[in-house]
């Protein structure tokens, strides 16, 4: 299936072959990375690893976010919170000249990965890696939120639907495993 002008289908998943340097900081100075670009969904690009479900999942959630002029690209790597190593949140940077914002993924969380919620008293069982990306993005468009928030209102989202994140305050959300 091909791409019609800015319209892109929801199954659609182009491939390319571009590259782009990302800042990372390793041993406490800044180092660029070069990464290879290889999928491509509207404005949202992925680097070699990220999953197939997971393409679908964060373009869906762009679309909703009203993120789509926004160029985002999406890769794995090692994501560190006060120079300790962490595999429950996702870095996001801006990267030079206008290029676009850089969400990396931790790399040694994998996709299946899930956790028993209780939201509203209902249980759920979601994805750590869609809940982490999702509160990523939420992190793009509510900064003056904390990230307790976002995390909160990513599973709230996933578990109960898109009108979650229209509702003024947080649902009861409890873990429960």
């Amino acid at each position: 299936m091909s791409r019609i002008g800015k319209t892109v289908p929801i199954n659609w998943i182009g491939d390319t072959e571009k590259y782009i340097v990302v800042p990372r900081m390793e041993r406490n100075r800044l180092v660029k990375k070069l990464k290879r670009l290889i999928k491509v969904k509207g404005a949202c690009y992925f680097t070699q690893g990220v999953p197939y479900g997971l393409i679908d999942f964060i373009y869906r959630a762009v679309v909703k976010l009203g993120l789509k002029e926004r160029t985002l690209i999406f890769s794995r790597g090692s994501v560190k919170n006060g120079n300790r190593p962490t595999l429950n949140m996702v870095e996001v940077c801006e990267l030079d000249w206008d290029l676009g914002t850089s969400i990396i993924i931790p790399q040694k969380r994998k996709y299946g990965s899930r956790v028993e919620f209780r939201i509203n008293g209902r249980k759920s069982t979601l994805r750590i890696m869609e809940i982490i990306v999702l509160s990523g993005l939420l992190r793009l468009t509510h900064r003056n939120m904390s990230e307790k928030w976002r995390s909160a209102k990513a599973a709230a989202i996933i578990a109960l639907g898109w009108q979650a994140l229209d509702d003024a305050d947080l649902p009861e959300i409890i873990r429960s495993d």
